[in-house]
């Protein structure tokens, strides 16, 4: 009941720009500079596909849908608290996937397999891969690089043309913002390396968060990915005796503890 309302909520509300980059791709360039699309070929021949299919509307509101549902299992409780979020909110506004990379990267460590998606959609946080390198996890390993390059060579056979302007679009897209990835991408590998010598799997969420190809104000909803893997500090639990709080009891001296009590003494037992 809880998503069903959460979804309703979301999918009546705000500017889908987002979902627009996507579906409003041109097919016949779909990467057109005065365009937004800058995801891989597959991407781009999967939106062909949907166009005809389905009208925006119905697109953007199944996106959000999905996303407030990834939201929803992957915060669990604390849903309530994080749609508080700047960040999170303007992610389901306009309905972005990044929520989708974390729902993919989280269940990544049982099926490495959607790591496709994570690569064929945002490229740079493929880095997380070292995850199974390092910890020597060749066949999980091998399923995500292997389903990865299955797609993308069947998507090269169909049109070999689009990825020549794909890597075109990649180079020549701006970044005005300081934090380049040129930059947070050696920072992003050596969180992931630390991460799997430690088995911190928190680590992961860090490394996609930093891998990001561009930061934007959305960016920090990455971080939402933490809530199940890190034991955030809680209230000191107070146990009760009786009704009442132990810290408002008068504490027990030591020899209340060892089983005496005070002014009397405890001889031994006559033989």
């Amino acid at each position: 009941m809880a998503v069903a309302v959460l979804v309703t909520w979301t999918t009546m509300r705000g500017t889908p720009v987002d979902a627009w980059c996507y579906y409003g791709m041109d097919p016949a360039n779909p990467y057109d500079p005065t365009r937004c699309f800058l995801y891989s070929p597959p991407v781009a021949q999967f939106m062909t596909a949907i166009q005809p299919l389905v009208s925006f509307e119905a697109f953007y509101t199944a996106l959000r849908t999905i996303e407030t549902i990834a939201l929803a299992l992957i915060t669990g409780p604390a849903i309530g608290v994080v749609l508080l979020i700047p960040a999170v909110e303007i992610e389901l506004n306009a309905a972005n996937i990044n929520l989708l990379l974390v729902a993919a990267v989280l269940l990544g460590f049982r099926y490495p397999w959607t790591w496709a998606f994570v690569i064929l959609t945002k490229l740079t946080p493929g880095i997380g891969l070292l995850w199974f390198a390092v910890r020597r996890e060749w066949r999980n390993f091998g399923i995500a690089a292997g389903l990865t390059v299955a797609i993308a060579t069947m998507s090269f056979v169909a049109a070999p043309w689009m990825w020549g302007d794909y890597v075109g679009a990649l180079a020549g897209a701006p970044d005005e913002s300081p934090f380049k990835i040129w930059w947070r991408l050696p920072i992003a590998a050596l969180v992931v390396i630390w991460g799997a010598r430690s088995n911190h799997r928190w680590a992961m969420i860090v490394a996609l968060f930093l891998a990001m190809p561009r930061w934007y104000f959305l960016s920090p909803v990455i971080l939402v990915g933490l809530f199940p893997l890190v034991r955030f500090p809680r209230p000191l639990p107070i146990p009760r005796l009786s009704g009442f709080p132990v810290a408002l009891r008068r504490p027990q001296t030591a020899a209340a503890t060892s089983g005496t009590s005070v002014g009397r003494t405890v001889r031994a037992p006559s033989s």
